[in-house]
């Protein structure tokens, strides 16, 4: 039998068919469920596809301007200590035009957590190339494909926080049920990390956009597989 949706998720969600977006939410409703921290929970919201998931979550959210997840949530966790702080963030807001002030957050060791959802392109405004489009993708920017002569090199979150002093750093995908609960565990574990006061976690989350993709669910989810995956390796690889 199926298992019900918790209590905090109040409607259907808003995503197109296939986007891995609602299949995270769903599992962070879960979490916050589940640790019993939903009213004491407020979320910051980045502007994006991830924007919708405020209209089926009901958590308390604030949303600042686009990309500026870092630096609201240090000022929100400043004036609420006692609640927990998290961002679910685009890695458009979270790499390019945000990422002075979400690396900003990382090397303060803010005591927040980023949850990052990275679908390798701009996928509200159209499908555009983004930091994290990988090599020889197509966008509707990058028509004959990503090259690291034109455009540079795709953008690795691990490569860039992997030596900081932060509390927890992961990325994990939500192609089938085994990762979904392998996802949901490093969701608990972020959370925790602000609970007991160990400081700045971000946790990236490899999810399909079939709409911008120009492939079937199916499809997308094999394309993590098959492509995403061996060039962005799944794992914990901070854990304080």
């Amino acid at each position: 039998m199926a298992k019900s949706a918790p209590s905090i998720m109040k409607c259907e969600n808003m995503f197109c068919a296939g986007c891995g977006h609602s299949l995270f939410d769903r599992l962070l409703g879960e979490v916050l469920t589940e640790m019993d921290i939903v009213g004491e929970s407020i979320s910051c919201s980045d502007i994006g596809c991830n924007h919708m998931y405020q209209y089926s979550m009901a958590v308390d959210t604030v949303v600042p301007p686009h990309g500026k997840m870092g630096a609201a949530m240090a000022a929100m966790k400043k004036v609420r200590p006692d609640k927990y702080i998290f961002s679910i963030a685009g890695d458009g807001g979270a790499y390019a035009i945000g990422l002075g002030e979400t690396l900003s957050a990382a090397t303060r060791n803010d005591n927040v957590t980023f949850f990052v959802m990275n679908n390798t392109v701009y996928a509200m405004t159209g499908g555009q190339m983004a930091p994290t489009t990988m090599p020889g993708q197509y966008s509707s920017s990058s028509i004959k494909g990503r090259t690291a002569e034109e455009h540079g090199r795709t953008f690795d979150v691990v490569k860039l926080m992997q030596n900081l002093e932060i509390a927890y750093l992961a990325r994990c995908t939500v192609t089938n049920a085994a990762e979904m609960a392998k996802t949901k565990r490093c969701i608990k574990k972020a959370l925790e990390k602000q609970r007991d006061g160990k400081g700045f976690s971000l946790v990236e989350v490899l999810v399909p956009c079939p709409t911008n993709w120009g492939l079937t669910p199916p499809e997308a989810m094999r394309h993590i597989e098959n492509d995403l995956v061996p060039y962005l390796p799944l794992g914990e690889y901070i854990d304080r």
